[in-house]
């Protein structure tokens, strides 16, 4: 998109504070930063309605109730609940109809890493834009903090590398948060005994289907449970677990890189070789010169 397009009403109680930032350049470039940050008391006339804004939006709800409209679905964010949007895409929110107020602590935030924190909250929370995250959690507080940092304060180089700090933090919080919503609490056990499994025999020929069989779920079922909780496909964690192995073994002995590549279960060298090279960016001897100089 070529530019922002904004609808709103500010229908706001005058205790709302509203805090616009502009990051240090060196920041902007390299880091997350601030861009807005503020706690609302939203009325009933209260909405936004945009698109195009090259921005993450972060919005918690302390009490009362709002509408957010995202990705084709309407979702109701409740106490204890926040959404976590793409600004790019259309969005609209507004205080719900029932709720006479709205108490929303929010922070629009950007930078380079912005986009991957944000994939893996939709990765982690089953590409819902909502989570409601545990009473006791520490979401309110990090965004007071960050409203605290800016407001009165002259704007300065360190200030906004701690807010960058404080917002890592937050989405921190927001990520071990998304393992307590809904009804698919904790990790399965079958992934937990498959993730034990493959670390005592990653050297091993092993299958998604010799896994499935063994732990007695369906094929389909267990490598989205397992992808859902470990960030990665059952091959693609066996793979994680080989590579570690083989770089403690380059760093730690002088077997050769076959060896080493047979070692992990990689028989085929230029094989192993070449997803080394994929996963850190240089060969094998490469990775182990670099490691025993200094």
């Amino acid at each position: 998109m070529s530019s922002a397009k904004l609808h709103y009403q500010l229908d706001l109680l005058p205790q709302s504070r509203w805090l616009t930032v502009t990051a240090n350049p060196l920041v902007r470039a390299s880091l997350l930063h601030v861009q807005e940050v503020g706690d609302f008391f939203a009325k009933s006339g209260y909405y936004t309605r945009r698109e195009g804004l090259n921005s993450y939006l972060i919005k918690y709800t302390v009490s009362g109730e709002g509408v957010l409209e995202y990705g084709g679905q309407a979702y109701t964010v409740q106490p204890s609940q926040l959404f976590w949007i793409d600004c790019r895409e259309a969005q609209y929110y507004h205080t719900a109809p029932a709720s006479a107020l709205w108490n929303v602590l929010w922070v629009h935030l950007y930078g380079p890493t912005s986009a991957a924190y944000y994939d893996i909250f939709r990765a982690r929370n089953r590409g819902r834009p909502v989570v409601t995250l545990p009473a006791e959690n520490g979401v309110a507080g990090a965004l007071n903090d960050l409203i605290g940092l800016y407001q009165g304060a002259q704007t300065s180089l360190m200030l906004d590398v701690e807010a960058s700090e404080r917002l890592t933090r937050l989405m921190v919080e927001i990520l071990r948060g998304t393992d307590a919503s809904g009804p698919w609490l904790g990790v399965p056990s079958a992934v937990q005994q498959a993730q034990a499994y493959l670390a005592d025999h990653f050297s091993e020929r092993i299958t998604l289907e010799q896994l499935s069989r063994q732990f007695a779920v369906s094929k389909f079922h267990f490598q989205k449970q397992f992808k859902r909780h470990s960030g990665y496909t059952p091959a693609e964690y066996l793979l994680q677990l080989r590579l570690q192995h083989a770089k403690e073994a380059l760093r730690m002995t002088d077997r050769s890189v076959s060896q080493i590549a047979c070692d992990v279960g990689m028989p085929n060298v230029s094989h192993f070789i070449a997803l080394f090279k994929r996963q850190e960016g240089t060969t094998p001897a490469a990775y182990r010169a670099s490691w025993r100089t200094g």
